[in-house]
């Protein structure tokens, strides 16, 4: 019985220090712009530090303007990463016959903002799977890695399984560019 304790306690700590994005109003969307050809609806955005705004986090271009349903910016404190103090996400919804979510993450050092691949769930029906990024203080998180898995889900939206598809050690260092990485459920 005394082990039972001891493992739930160990269990209730380890799940005390994980962490969720939570949504941010310190960074904003501004200068909204088209871009290329009238009939095209393509639009860039730029997203700023709120505080000062001269300081631009990002530049998102949006393909398809009139399907943009929501954008959202949360962000993750403290997320175990050496000389990371947050990671901003910017969550871009999209809604057609079927919806879709772009995810741009972003890691905040003292000075620079350092983007990791961007991320595109498509769902046609009910999410059966999704990828995201999971940070060392997040549950599920390895300590000094950033991990970009594909989770499965049950029937009630909870984690069935994970697969991980790339392992990033954090040694303070710029990524590769690459395409982004899309998950379709149909």
């Amino acid at each position: 019985m005394k082990k039972l304790i001891l493992l739930a306690f160990i269990c209730s700590v380890g799940f005390a220090k994980a962490q969720e994005f939570q949504l941010t109003d310190k960074y904003n969307v501004t200068h909204q712009r088209s871009i290329g050809q009238e009939e095209e609806d393509t639009w860039a955005l730029d997203v700023i530090v709120a505080e000062n705004p001269i300081n631009s986090l990002a530049t998102l271009v949006i393909t398809d303007f009139g399907l943009l349903d929501e954008i959202r910016i949360s962000v993750l404190e403290q997320p175990g990463l050496e000389d990371v103090t947050e990671i901003v996400k910017i969550s871009i919804d999209y809604n057609t016959c079927c919806a879709s979510t772009e995810e741009f993450y972003y890691l905040v050092t003292n000075d620079d903002f350092i983007a990791l691949p961007s991320v595109k769930n498509e769902y046609g029906y009910d999410p059966i799977s999704d990828i995201h990024y999971i940070f060392p203080n997040q549950r599920l998180g390895k300590e000094g890695t950033i991990l970009r898995a594909a989770l499965q889900y049950t029937e009630t939206y909870t984690v069935k399984d994970i697969k991980v598809l790339r392992s990033i050690a954090w040694n303070d260092d710029d990524f590769d560019t690459e395409d982004a990485i899309t998950a379709i459920n149909y």
